[in-house]
């Protein structure tokens, strides 16, 4: 009786889990970049975050942890579009600090295949849809 032996095919919709190292870097940049909002508000440290939040809610995370995010970073997002600059208040930062632990907290349970895929796709959203990218 012959034996045969299959090769191992990948599966589409596997989850391949994260490795500690990418999970503690990618926590790192978004602690980093929760940091940076809070303590030195700008237009891009809003945009970074931004970026990451999508990104981490287009790759399947729990938006439980995502919705107290969104909504800070909606109000900062008014008092921007009221006052013309970019500030977070202390209650803000505050509850910006919280959302980034919590997410740091679930970063292992998104898998990585649906995170890179997540970020190609935000990156090319926000490449085509930036104007400042646009050169005439």
């Amino acid at each position: 009786m012959p034996r045969f032996h299959r090769q191992p095919t990948f599966e589409a919709k596997a989850n391949v889990p994260m490795v500690t190292a990418t999970r503690d870097r990618l926590a790192l940049e978004i602690r980093m970049a929760g940091e940076l909002l809070a303590l030195r508000p700008s237009i891009d440290a809003y945009n970074t975050l931004s970026k990451m939040l999508a990104a981490l809610a287009r790759a399947g995370m729990r938006s439980q942890l995502l919705e107290p995010g969104t909504a800070l970073m909606n109000a900062i997002c008014d008092r921007y579009e009221h006052s013309g600059a970019v500030s977070v208040e202390r209650e803000e930062a505050a509850g910006l600090r919280q959302v980034v632990a919590n997410i740091d907290a679930a970063l292992h349970r998104v898998p990585l295949q649906r995170f890179n895929r997540a970020v190609a796709e935000v990156e090319a959203f926000f490449a085509v849809a930036d104007p400042s990218t646009n050169e005439q």
